[in-house]
């Protein structure tokens, strides 16, 4: 399989090791001179994160209730690392105003949260709840412009968030 393969596998269920996910993380750490690459699990909790200086670029964890990978602003670009290359292409054009970027997955309730942190004036806030009957999206703003839509930006999240519930979760509810 291929290492960017592991993220999804996690966010399915299926649980492909904490060392293969780690070699993804140890390999992105790599790329960043003085990060460091922080692991710990126990019975039921596996956490990774990659931490630069104070910063924590990248964290995942998964547990019995939650699936959660956080990538910071400044590094989307692991986006594609971590298997979730499609994420990162429809953030690309507001990329260097992105803070932060989570996707979440609550397995008791069975649903799925995106978030987008922006900066609030070039990229807004973006929150993205998908369940098997329901779905919210709410933005801080919808701008539409000669230069830009950030409406299109927020449709397409949305066709993204639906396309990742029924990949991790959907197949996963009973």
């Amino acid at each position: 399989m291929n290492r960017a393969g592991y993220l999804r596998e996690a966010l399915k269920g299926q649980h492909p090791g904490l060392e293969r996910i780690e070699s993804v993380f140890r390999s992105i750490s790599s790329g960043v001179p003085g990060s460091a690459l922080i692991s710990s699990s126990s019975e039921a909790t596996m956490y990774l994160g990659i931490q630069l200086e104070s910063e924590v670029l990248l964290d995942l964890r998964i547990s019995p209730a939650v699936v959660e990978v956080y990538v910071s602003g400044r590094h989307l670009d692991s986006l594609r690392d971590l298997g979730l290359p499609e994420l990162l292409e429809a953030l690309e054009r507001y990329s260097p105003h992105i803070r932060s970027v989570a996707v979440s997955k609550a397995i008791p309730s069975g649903s799925l949260y995106l978030v987008v942190q922006g900066d609030g004036v070039n990229a807004p806030n973006i929150r993205l709840v998908v369940t098997r009957d329901f779905y919210d999206l709410s933005s801080s703003f919808c701008r539409i412009s000669p230069s830009e839509n950030t409406c299109a930006l927020l449709s397409k999240l949305l066709e993204l968030g639906t396309s990742y519930f029924r990949e991790f979760v959907g197949g996963t509810l009973g």
